[in-house]
């Protein structure tokens, strides 16, 4: 008799990743032929919007802002990170309807959710050992994917991780390898954990899903997660943070053009922003760098994109 080979928790991952739609260029080409002639960035958002939505008339009633809020053991080590204590106090802000973000949120009329995921246990170190195991990590990743459960047609998914920070640079530098014009202003602490990690890992870093898991944390799992629903789905996706677009960086080793449904809000103030924005490929909504962790250049970002399709609509 012949044995069905067991699968493998991230063999589900890898699966889904080859099912995911196109662009719908059909409905793109409709868009711009009915639009204004100008090659200008509203005409590029429409039809950015049109082709993911499938509707030569794109529309946005349901956007929604998620966070994903988590925490690495590294950060203690780390007093420049966003530590745990300070992610506890942004998701009791949103959970509450208060700070920044909840404002931007409300203004634009905006759905805003925060996905716990145990910030109170943090992963491990990951720079001695892998943060997640693979069925926790592809665990964490289907969870991600409830992001778009309650419906949505414009998504803003952004990390909020005591010691994202350090992850995030980590993910960057076995990607995109260390650079040495940066290495200089960062945190020596920080240099010694990726320095570490790259040394720990560097045998397991070619496999995306095994950078991911081994470097990343369980809200860069969550954001995988989220921008495979959404890319399934035809909702467009805002990533906000330098760690969205890492993790948008990632999954394109697993299939390149797979974050062609994403924008990126803005710049913010890690060091690797620039190169990250670069290497994705994928245009920014925002111009200046935005220092805050909670959402809120997201929330900034979706607003502007409704603006814009409002606009579209009108003319």
């Amino acid at each position: 008799m012949n044995q069905i080979p067991n699968q493998l928790p991230f063999d589900d991952i890898r699966s889904l990743v080859h099912e995911l739609p196109d662009m719908d260029a059909e409905a793109a080409n409709r868009f711009t032929a009915q639009s204004r002639p100008a090659a200008d960035r509203t005409t590029e958002t429409g039809r950015w919007m049109a082709g993911w939505q499938a509707n030569a008339r794109p529309a946005i009633r349901r956007p929604v802002v998620v966070l994903f809020a988590a925490s690495h053991s590294v950060s203690s080590a780390l007093d420049q990170e966003l530590q745990a204590d300070q992610v506890a106090e942004l998701v009791a802000e949103v959970q509450a309807r208060a700070g920044p973000v909840a404002r931007a949120c409300q203004r634009a009329e905006l759905g805003l959710k925060v996905f716990e995921l145990a910030p109170e246990l943090p992963v491990e170190d990951f720079s001695r050992t892998a943060t997640m195991q693979e069925t926790d990590c592809a665990a964490t990743i289907a969870y991600g994917m409830e992001a778009t459960a309650d419906g949505c047609d414009l998504l803003v998914v952004r990390g909020m991780a005591a010691g994202g920070q350090a992850s995030t640079t980590a993910m960057t530098a076995a990607l995109l390898g260390k650079e040495a014009s940066i290495d200089e202003l960062r945190n020596p602490a920080e240099a010694e954990f990726v320095d570490r990690a790259l040394a720990t890992h560097k045998s397991h870093l070619q496999s995306p899903l095994e950078l991911l898991r081994r470097l990343g944390g369980r809200e860069s799992a969550a954001i995988a997660g989220a921008m495979l629903a959404a890319r399934m789905q035809r909702v467009p996706v805002i990533l906000d943070g330098s760690q969205a677009v890492c993790v948008a960086l990632v999954l394109q080793g697993l299939r390149p053009g797979i974050a062609e449904h994403c924008m990126v809000s803005c710049h913010d103030l890690h060091l690797d922003s620039a190169r990250l924005c670069k290497a994705l490929g994928r245009p920014l909504l925002l111009s200046g760098r935005y220092a805050e962790h909670d959402g809120t250049s997201g929330a900034l970002a979706a607003s502007l994109v409704k603006d814009v399709m409002s606009v579209v609509a009108e003319g």
